[in-house]
């Protein structure tokens, strides 16, 4: 827990006092220490539910209640002891600092470059804060707008899905009972031995982990035949396709998401009852409904809720940290000034972009 964090959580003392229409809100104002240990205690049942990414999407009046995970990932934290509290709190007001440094720290200009950034590169270069801290003052940028992230170029293969290392897809899939799944698919590694994905399914009854194989065309490794995966579908698609034994391609549709409007294929069965919306250019599945029989009118529905497929993103919801040991030598050549700060910055960009650089 360094400054470079506890100086994100202190912006809750301006941000979480603002109104919202969602139900599960605190009903008392942020102002102190004391009320930033309260106000993450109200949330900790809901984070271990839904993990960090959903619960920001869900309470978006509140942008900075992901930094109570670095709370719940304190040793007193679910330490019993009766001095658990003052624990806590001491760490928030140690790493607080004063009225000036968070001033300085969040009234952030996107066309700006801000000198704490420059205080914290100075630290890790000496290794007096983890890559962890660091990585956490390079996402804050992104999040102000001061780091700007290329769109990705996508080069997909006939034949083949579209995927590639470090692309994450999410969904919300609700049942016909009402019951509602958080999906998240995971490009773990692409290598000989086929396209390996990590498969997280979050539902009021915990937390389902797997692993899926995939080959190039799409095709699920098990000891059946034929089994394909069905959220990436193998590229060109065209009109009368046929994506699976009784739904085919019928016409063309578009499909909003992310303020894209993303020229798409509609696909459906006879029945019409079971349809997918493909996104033409990368046979991503953006929506797809299934009922059981012609006359049941409650079905199946999945919606995308996030994707690394339309623009080059970080993925608020994975902790893995990975800054190359290397971007040391190039943060001294910004403090030594022997290059610009939009020369750094660019950098930066490019290897976000690229997923060398994970924050």
């Amino acid at each position: 827990m360094k400054i470079v964090v506890f100086g994100v959580l202190a912006i809750l003392l301006i941000s979480l006092n603002v109104q919202s229409g969602f139900a599960h809100n605190p009903d008392f104002e942020v102002t102190t220490a004391e009320d930033i240990l309260k106000f993450c205690e109200f949330f900790y049942e809901e984070y271990q539910l839904l993990g960090s990414y959903d619960l920001t999407v869900q309470h978006p009046q509140f942008p900075n209640i992901r930094e109570c995970v670095i709370l719940y990932n304190h040793v007193a934290w679910n330490s019993t002891h009766e001095a658990r509290d003052i624990v806590l709190i001491s760490e928030i007001e140690k790493y607080l600092g004063d009225s000036s440094y968070i001033k300085e720290r969040h009234i952030v200009h996107p066309d700006k470059f801000p000198e704490w950034i420059k205080k914290d590169a100075q630290l890790w270069i000496k290794n007096e804060k983890q890559d962890a801290d660091f990585a956490y003052g390079i996402r804050t940028m992104l999040d102000a707008g001061i780091l700007k992230l290329d769109t990705i170029k996508r080069n997909c293969s006939d034949g083949e899905v579209c995927l590639k290392e470090g692309d994450f897809i999410k969904y919300s899939h609700f049942d016909k009972f009402g019951n509602v799944i958080t999906i998240k698919h995971s490009v773990k590694e692409i290598n000989n031995g086929g396209i390996i994905m990590n498969i997280e399914k979050i539902s009021s009854e915990g937390i389902i982990k797997e692993e899926l194989v995939l080959d190039k065309n799409g095709k699920i490794k098990t000891d059946e035949c034929c089994e394909f995966y069905e959220f990436v579908l193998p590229v060109p698609i065209n009109l009368g396709d046929n994506i699976s034994d009784n739904v085919k391609i019928i016409g063309e549709t578009t499909y909003t998401f992310e303020n894209h409007i993303i020229k798409s294929w509609l696909a459906s069965d006879t029945t019409g009852q079971n349809t997918k919306i493909i996104d033409k250019k990368t046979g991503l599945v953006l929506y797809q409904e299934r009922h059981d029989t012609k006359v049941l009118s409650v079905g199946d529905e999945t919606k995308i809720t996030d994707s690394s497929f339309f623009e080059a993103k970080y993925d608020l919801n994975s902790h893995q940290v990975r800054i190359p040991e290397w971007l040391k030598t190039t943060t001294m050549w910004l403090l030594d000034e022997r290059i610009s700060e939009s020369e750094y910055l660019k950098a930066l960009e490019n290897l976000i972009s690229r997923n060398i650089l994970r924050v």
